[in-house]
């Protein structure tokens, strides 16, 4: 091997070559168990030349050899760095240049040493990908991951957060189990049945102050599928952005009051057959005034509980809500709410729904509502719509009270006269309340803590927290859907009222028990069986819910 110029560095580690000799002897003699006599280092002897008989080695002399020759490797590869060449010594972090000439702080693993991959091999790379270079702190890609100090929270909830709040990650669970039983049998879609119309498992947090995120997805009934994704970006209260899918600002029952928090079982009967529900979009919302004024409004799709668009059409939704007295304490009116929301667009598809039903969302399975109004096959959605609400809310001590009026229109089609376009007007009003017997006070309709919840813990004894509810509900659809020829008035009704009477018992801030008998009267009898028309309905829904 031709010799190279060595600098003063090499010779100063070849003058201390029998110093690491005698260290490897040390260290082999640690490492490896002998006797007492022989505790001392051998060192080999000279080798004879090539034509004599080789004197004969023992194993420990072999090892010694072997010993040495890795420290002579070891000093060549650092008389080589040493003259400015080759690369890091194994398992030594690699000191990354940065723009004034010093190394760069250590920020991940080092590149030089082999870290098992996901796939269980050393090095090697996710199947179906080629293989990618390891992060480094020379490089901004692929970036090296930070290792952050965090502490877990509960209630509600399961909550990750960084030591600076910079970073957030909480998870949440709904899930709810119904009993619906009807006291009319015979049915020809309703069944008597135990069923579970939500479990939604919940991610959210941020990913650094202004960006927040969230992500859910939820089994209704007898479908899977994703319920929320949107990106919050906010850097001001008064003006934020979300987007992506999410809950379209529309009535105050499905905004103001979350889902884990309803008074009654469910949503009401314009809300769950015209609003527009969950859709993809952009939407801008804040607080202004000092905290008394909420407003929401974007562009969406226009898909009533979609995923896809259905036409280039798209729609446009406006909430806004007023606490004029939020800010006088102790006030009565503290927690009174005013306001009102509208959205709109023009359609041109399938009707969705196509059978209106008296408790169930537009997606739930036929078994879980009362239909009472079907339109038929040959109808579509074509032309304008637009529906508006107005509201109030009410919350004083005990006491909860909300009442909507809703309205609108929309126009409907026949396939084989498109161009022919039939406006069927809605009109809608409803009042909904809960008194807490049990003297626990609200500033808003939401999740119950019983200042007494049930335990079972020896020695120990609460009731939980006893709400009776109440709501009654009219809806009335133009005549005009049955004149037109788009549905059977020998069918059908266009229009109903419903009593809601029941209570609820929150056991603990998770676990809330809901009873609720609901009773429904048809303007016409509604078809329920072979044979079979009825103008009343009556439904008694029993629901154990779980939420962290």
């Amino acid at each position: 091997m031709p010799s190279r110029p060595r600098s003063w560095q090499a010779y100063w580690i070849s003058a201390w070559m029998p110093v690491l000799l005698v260290l490897a002897g040390s260290t082999l003699s640690a490492q490896e168990p002998i006797s007492p006599e022989s505790a001392e280092v051998e060192i080999p002897l000279p080798q004879p030349p090539p034509t004599a008989e080789p004197l004969p080695t023992s194993p420990r002399e072999e090892a010694l050899e072997e010993r040495v020759r890795q420290l002579e490797e070891m000093v060549e590869r650092l008389s080589t760095q040493m003259q400015g060449g080759g690369t890091p010594v194994a398992g030594e972090p690699a000191a990354a240049a940065t723009g004034d000439g010093e190394a760069a702080p250590d920020v991940g693993t080092p590149a030089t040493v082999e870290q098992p991959s996901r796939t269980g091999g050393v090095g090697a790379p996710p199947q179906g990908m080629a293989a990618n270079p390891k992060p480094s702190a020379k490089y901004d890609a692929p970036a090296t991951i930070q290792n952050l100090k965090a502490n877990v929270k509960f209630g509600p909830g399961f909550e990750i957060r960084s030591d600076d709040d910079e970073y957030i990650l909480q998870f949440h669970d709904l899930t709810q189990l119904d009993y619906r039983g009807y006291r009319q049998s015979g049915h020809a879609t309703e069944r008597d049945s135990f069923l579970i119309p939500r479990q939604w498992w919940m991610f959210s947090g941020r990913m650094t102050k202004p960006i927040g995120y969230f992500v859910s997805f939820a089994n209704g009934f007898d479908s899977f599928g994703l319920l929320d994704v949107f990106l919050d970006f906010d850097f001001d209260p008064r003006f934020r952005i979300r987007a992506g899918r999410a809950k379209t600002p529309f009535q105050y029952e499905f905004i103001g009051v979350p889902t884990q928090g309803m008074i009654v079982p469910e949503w009401g009967v314009f809300f769950n057959n015209f609003a527009e529900n969950r859709d993809l979009g952009v939407m801008a919302f804040g607080r202004l005034f000092n905290g008394t004024f909420d407003y929401m409004g974007g562009i969406f799709n226009g898909a009533r509980n979609g995923l896809v668009a259905k036409t280039d059409s798209k729609f446009i939704s406006w909430f806004v809500n007023y606490k004029p007295f939020n800010n006088v304490e102790d006030s009565p009116l503290q927690n009174f709410n005013v306001g009102g929301s509208v959205y709109g667009g023009t359609n041109n598809n399938t009707p969705f729904p196509g059978v209106f039903r008296t408790m169930v969302p537009t997606n739930g399975n036929a078994a879980a509502g009362v239909p009472f109004l079907a339109l038929n096959n040959n109808v579509r959605e074509r032309g304008p719509m637009t529906f508006w609400e107005l509201h109030s809310a009410w919350y004083y001590r005990q006491l909860a009270v909300i009442g909507q009026w809703d309205s609108g229109f929309q126009n409907y089609a026949k396939t084989d006269r498109p161009s022919y376009h039939t406006r069927i007007p809605v009109q809608s009003f409803s009042v909904q309340g809960g008194y807490l017997l049990t003297g626990e006070t609200r500033s808003s309709a939401g999740v119950v803590k019983p200042r007494n919840p049930v335990t079972f813990k020896f020695g120990k004894f609460g009731l939980g927290a006893w709400e009776l509810t109440g709501r009654y509900q009219y809806l009335d659809i133009s005549r005009n859907v049955f004149t037109a020829g788009l549905a059977d008035a020998n069918l059908w009704a266009n229009r109903l009222s419903i009593v809601d009477v029941g209570f609820n018992w929150h056991m603990t801030q998770y676990l809330k028990f809901m009873f609720d008998w609901e009773h429904t009267s048809f303007n016409n009898p509604v078809f329920t069986n072979v044979d079979k028309w009825s103008k009343v309905s009556d439904m008694f829904v029993a629901r154990m819910q779980l939420f962290f």
